[in-house]
């Protein structure tokens, strides 16, 4: 009996010490220790102790993450914005939250995202928490360490090689025709946004590649849905998962909740978590005809902890991601200009003279400076990516000398990286930056080759997009194909550049005052 009495008490007094520990003056105390470590780690941010204290920067964006995550989070992708004023006030390397530098020199841009051998250049994961979590988080864009990027990216590398591209442009041509067809079979009705027929032309393209069948969006009746009316609630997402942990985490959770969550959230676990996945069974099973998935798994490229259902849906998730929005863009940038200046287009079709719509190549279209030149203001203007791309060198320290003779030595370890928006629209080397201008890309009537190797398009070095040759691809041909055919049909209308297409914020990819890049055209 007195035993009986000794573990009631027992449980009594736990009850009572949870209770206690619980309490809301115990969670209270609780706060008050966690902010005043983060207050103390900030007095540490901005002292002399840290090793990034001699450079310059406001020292409240010094001090915590919370700045970054006001303007990125908060106020809706706008820290792109602070960090060129930033640069406009401090000068060309700046410290933009308490552990990354920011360099605005496009001359510097070899050094951060250099291609040299023994070089390594690791990514930083505060970077990639824009991922959020489940399977994108561990694919290849999303690898921290070089070695292990290495791995992963050299298993795909040679699925878009030039010339593996080449053998590709046939069905590329394919699929663009059809597109612009069906664009013509639009003569009479309602305006239409060309960035979605151009979204449906690329995922359609990416899919057949990646899985060996295409998801129907250029066979469909009209132009939506597309993919961008799936991945747009991820890109909304991206900020509050780099600088919300436990939204991170709780996003692990989301597909066996997903029939709880708004219909944005529903649309991109479906994707992940069923659609692309049985794209890739599909690919596996049909290795005949599956195309990049299958022969992924067959070459037996990378070890068996590699091959997971779950890690190759987030690579799926991210070919149609990348390959998809950001070669629409710029397409969609292309058709503007050549609608708004009739000079523009009478340049390049005469620069297109002898070609025909039914045996353009991509070979040959590369070879027309003024194509050239058009092809490159435009990605200029409108990159696939538009939040900086941080890198560490990790075995060595970085010297920068500005223009006015200052040195800076960048610690090993330290994050720094440029942004594609800051640097393409650089006065010093793109004067009036704003104005469509192909001509800053021809030198003598040719092609600038020295002036291009600055751009941020597609990234730079080792870690460069895996899919640039494919969108190089599928820019030109498209392009040419639009001005033979669709162009001389087609008129702007409701569309401007400073409301639809001007860089306003970002979400990843640029956004405009009134929201995604868009462009409307009737054809008549």
């Amino acid at each position: 009996m007195d035993s009986h009495v000794d573990v009631g008490g027992g449980v009594g007094l736990n009850l009572d010490s949870l209770k206690r520990a619980f309490s809301p003056a115990s969670l209270v105390a609780l706060v008050g220790v966690w902010l005043g470590y983060r207050f103390l780690v900030g007095l540490y941010n901005v002292s002399a102790l840290h090793p990034l204290s001699g450079f310059p920067g406001p020292k409240i964006a010094a001090f915590s993450y919370a700045y970054e995550a006001y303007y990125d989070w908060i106020c809706g992708g706008q820290y792109t914005n602070k960090i060129r004023q930033m640069h406009e006030r401090y000068g060309p390397i700046v410290r933009i939250n308490p552990d990354e530098l920011h360099c605005s020199d496009p001359l510097w841009v070899d050094e951060i995202y250099t291609n040299t051998p023994g070089r390594i250049r690791d990514k930083w994961q505060h970077q990639l928490n824009t991922g959020g979590a489940g399977p994108v988080s561990v694919t290849g864009f999303s690898t921290v360490p070089h070695e292990l990027h290495r791995l992963r990216k050299g298993a795909l590398s040679r699925f878009f090689s030039r010339q593996q591209m080449q053998r590709l442009e046939g069905e590329v041509l394919d699929f663009a025709n059809e597109t612009v067809n069906k664009m013509l079979r639009w003569s009479g009705k309602e305006p239409f946004n060309i960035k979605e027929a151009l979204n449906c032309f690329t995922a359609d393209v990416i899919a057949q590649y990646g899985f060996g069948e295409h998801m129907g969006f250029v066979a469909q009746e009209g132009w939506t849905p597309n993919l961008a009316t799936y991945t747009e609630s991820f890109l909304k997402s991206a900020y509050l998962m780099r600088h919300f942990a436990l939204g991170r985490k709780a996003a692990n959770f989301l597909p066996m909740f997903a029939n709880y969550l708004g219909e944005d959230m529903k649309r991109v676990m479906h994707w992940m978590n069923e659609l692309i996945p049985q794209y890739i069974t599909n690919a596996i099973n049909d290795p005949n005809n599956g195309r990049v998935f299958a022969e992924l798994v067959e070459s037996k490229a990378l070890p068996a902890e590699e091959m997971t259902m779950y890690r190759l849906s987030g690579e799926g998730f991210n070919f149609l991601l990348a390959g998809t929005e950001t070669t629409a863009a710029t397409l969609t940038v292309i058709t503007y200009w050549l609608l708004a200046r009739p000079e523009t287009y009478k340049r390049l079709m005469n620069d297109l003279d002898g070609l025909t719509p039914e045996t353009l190549k991509w070979n040959d279209l590369e070879k027309r400076p003024y194509m050239w030149a058009v092809v490159h203001e435009s990605l200029r203007m409108m990159p696939g990516v538009s939040h900086r791309s941080a890198r560490i060198a990790r075995n060595e320290d970085l010297v920068y000398k500005s223009k006015d003779g200052k040195t800076w030595v960048v610690p090993r370890g330290t994050p720094i990286g440029m942004t594609s928006i800051i640097n393409h629209f650089d006065e010093d080397l793109f004067p009036n930056p704003h104005d469509f201008n192909p001509d800053r890309f021809l030198l003598n009537g040719q092609p600038n080759y020295k002036l291009a190797k600055y751009m941020l398009a597609f990234g730079k070095g080792t870690r460069s997009c895996l899919g640039e040759n494919l969108a190089y691809c599928e820019v030109y041909i498209m392009a040419a194909l639009l001005a033979m055919r669709v162009v001389p049909r087609a008129r702007l209308v409701n569309t401007t550049y400073e409301e639809n297409l001007k860089y306003s914020h970002d979400m990843i990819v640029p956004q405009t005052k009134n929201g995604a890049v868009a462009v409307h055209i009737k054809i008549d």
